[in-house]
């Protein structure tokens, strides 16, 4: 996963650097979308190829990872197509942030958070799926604070 937000870094900084600053802005959101869902389907495909296509690990990798994308879509849609507060024009300053942007500021940390921790717990957590909810909870209030 660490691998993956690597090579998507890279992407941005060489990739949209070639576009200009307004295209930039325009595309940013969406190709972070894209990103994820090609991460997540990434790691069902290298598991699938070890025979541990749908451990618990794997699951949460891919939520998390559908999560991102949805957000970093919901993202794009607000900035560029139309404002999903039901503003007028679409929100594409800063001044214009409302509670979505919230939200995606602090999920797309507490998902991460989330499945570091999830990870080192080394399947403590296997089957406990009321543990795992309070835990991703925890995460999202501790980076809400």
């Amino acid at each position: 996963m660490s691998a993956g937000l690597a090579l998507g870094d890279y992407l941005h900084s060489n990739v949209l650097s070639l576009l200009l600053i307004d295209d930039q802005i325009y595309y940013w959101y969406l190709v972070w979308a894209i990103f994820s869902l090609f991460q997540a389907f990434a790691v069902i495909g290298f598991h699938w190829l070890f025979g541990v296509l749908f451990s618990e690990q794997v699951k949460l990798v891919f939520i998390t990872m559908a999560v991102n994308a949805l957000l970093n879509t919901l993202m794009f849609i607000d900035r560029n197509i139309v404002a999903l507060n039901f503003d007028s024009s679409p929100n594409e300053y800063g001044e214009d942030s409302w509670l979505l942007w919230d939200l995606y500021s602090i999920g797309i940390n507490a998902n991460l958070l989330f499945l570091a921790l999830v990870l080192i717990s080394r399947g403590k957590l296997k089957g406990n799926v009321v543990w795992m909810f309070l835990l991703y909870c925890c995460c999202f209030a501790a980076l809400s604070l």
